[in-house]
């Protein structure tokens, strides 16, 4: 894990993170870490963008969640597929250590009927509430609360 200078904790968790998510078709490296949504049973992939406004969940995965028939507020995302009409729904999504302590977040994340494409971890709503560094040299993915 990684401390200040002072001794305490920065991070408290570690896992190791992929270049490339089940769909390689872009061709550049990413940053895939495993994550365990509350109520889904198992693990799966997501993207870490730090410049997606939200998270944004794929349209199965926030159907198995029980969120697209939800009240949140309505919003609209643009993306590099296009506009993209949805709403803001709470879920708790765990980012899961490989050492040290997986870390829960309650966070607000994009959901929309039309959204077919992978699963992003976004800054708002999410990567805002916890700490996080990369370790690129040996794909390390540190996180933790604050």
């Amino acid at each position: 894990m990684l401390n200040f200078t002072d001794g305490t904790s920065f991070t408290t968790g570690r896992a190791k993170y992929l270049d490339q998510g089940s769909q390689a078709d872009e061709g550049s490296a990413k940053v895939f870490v495993r994550i365990e949504p509350q109520g889904l049973g198992g693990p799966l992939l997501a993207q870490l963008d730090t410049g997606a406004p939200w998270s944004v969940l794929n349209a199965e995965l926030a159907e198995a969640l029980g969120l697209l028939g939800g009240d949140g507020e309505q919003v609209t995302i643009n993306t590099r597929d296009g506009a993209f009409d949805g709403r803001l729904e709470e879920a708790v999504l765990t980012i899961l250590a490989q050492d040290g302590q997986s870390i829960a977040v309650n966070a607000t994340v994009f959901v929309s009927h039309e959204w077919r494409g992978q699963t992003f971890l976004g800054y708002m709503g999410l990567l805002e509430r916890i700490r996080f560094a990369l370790d690129p040299h040996v794909n390390d993915f540190h996180f933790g609360s604050y």
